[in-house]
């Protein structure tokens, strides 16, 4: 694989594994993961190496790569989930669209493509992310997650009125 998402099982209270006989201690877990993850980073950078010199779509995202703003980059992903990191090209590119680009670098859990992208092309999922982030709303939008607690901004104007009168 180019790339493994893996991670430790721990026992879940009230499940009927956390109760099976013959558990493994968790040293032993700990070692073989650390094994598991070294030959994957193994596998990956051979795998990605070779990628180096292809051209390959990726499709733009938003936010993927950590130093995007100081390496004057974007990021994507490839057709196969790889992250790729590219020069920003001259025509502007919105999370959605699709650059073709030349990879030039590898990394084991990157690759890496140096000079401006050989194609850019706006497509649909592009053009939605230009109307979310530009056209102001007319409607609220819904927000999820914590509720904001404290005094509405705009109290409700006080009334004579008690409990139904």
């Amino acid at each position: 694989f180019a790339n493994a998402f893996t991670f430790q099982y721990s026992k879940r209270p009230g499940t009927p594994a956390a109760t099976m006989d013959g558990q493994i201690p968790k040293a032993v877990v700990q070692e073989r993961y650390e094994r598991l993850v070294a030959l994957q980073d193994e596998i990956s950078w051979a795998e990605n190496k070779r990628q180096v010199g292809r051209t390959l779509e990726v499709l733009v995202a938003e936010g993927e790569g950590r130093k995007d703003d100081a390496t004057a980059r974007l990021s994507g992903r490839a057709p196969d989930n790889r992250l790729v990191h590219f020069d920003r090209p001259e025509t502007p590119v919105r999370p959605g669209d699709i650059v073709t680009t030349e990879i030039t670098y590898a990394a084991p859990h990157h690759l890496l493509a140096e000079g401006p992208p050989r194609n850019v092309r706006p497509t649909k999922a592009g053009d939605a992310w230009q109307r979310r982030t530009t056209q102001p709303t007319d409607k609220p939008t819904v927000l999820l997650g914590m509720p904001k607690l404290g005094a509405p901004a705009d109290p409700a104007p006080a009334t004579d009125a008690c409990c139904g009168d």
